[in-house]
């Protein structure tokens, strides 16, 4: 019964983060396209250092020991954050939209695909309808979802991070090296576990 409080508490605590985030970048760089770009790319890296926690946090800990047990317990919480956060960036696309810079169809398909996973898993991390979806299905939907949405931000991420000079770099870079970072650890994990099990 715990749980839900604060899983409740983190997913309040989220929103209002990349809101303030929001709120301040569109503050000093104006609320048209420029600055709502910007806002977009800020609530972006937060939420993906909250999906990050999410997406590392078993691996983490199945490869550098108890240091990173905090992260592994702390899963959903992170990734409910995550999802609560992204409202924020949602909002941000629709009103680029509404001001006349929509991105192209395109971007609507292959980040609509990551939107889908991402509230799929957190209306299936309710712990009835997990239970009705089935322990296969829930691994299924959780493995292809997550690895769906580590692709996308991927994606995003390795667009020219090391062109247009040390503040472009600076802003991208980190994040690209945790993109790749994530699916690494998450298959040497794996790997690690497989290697165990056989004889």
């Amino acid at each position: 019964m715990r749980s839900k409080p604060v899983a409740a508490l983190w997913m309040g605590w989220a929103f209002c983060a990349a809101l303030v985030l929001a709120v301040v970048v569109l503050a000093l760089l104006g609320a048209g396209e420029r600055g709502t770009k910007a806002a977009l790319a800020a609530t972006a890296r937060l939420s993906f250092l909250l999906f990050w926690a999410a997406y590392s946090g078993c691996a983490l800990t199945a490869l550098f020991g108890a240091r990173f047990q905090p992260l592994k317990e702390r899963a959903r919480e992170f990734g409910l954050s995550f999802a609560a956060a992204h409202l924020v960036h949602i909002g941000l696309v629709v009103w680029l939209c509404w001001i006349g810079a929509a991105p192209p169809a395109t971007v609507f398909v292959f980040f609509g695909v990551a939107l889908i996973f991402t509230y799929l898993l957190a209306l299936f991390s309710i712990g009835n309808l997990q239970r009705a979806l089935g322990p296969r299905s829930w691994w299924l939907l959780r493995t292809l979802g997550m690895n769906y949405i580590a692709f996308a931000f991927f994606v995003d991420f390795m667009k020219t991070p090391l062109h247009g000079g040390v503040k472009h770099v600076v802003e991208y870079l980190p994040f690209a090296i945790l993109a790749i970072a994530g699916p690494l650890l998450r298959i040497t994990a794996w790997t690690m576990r497989l290697r165990h099990r056989l004889p």
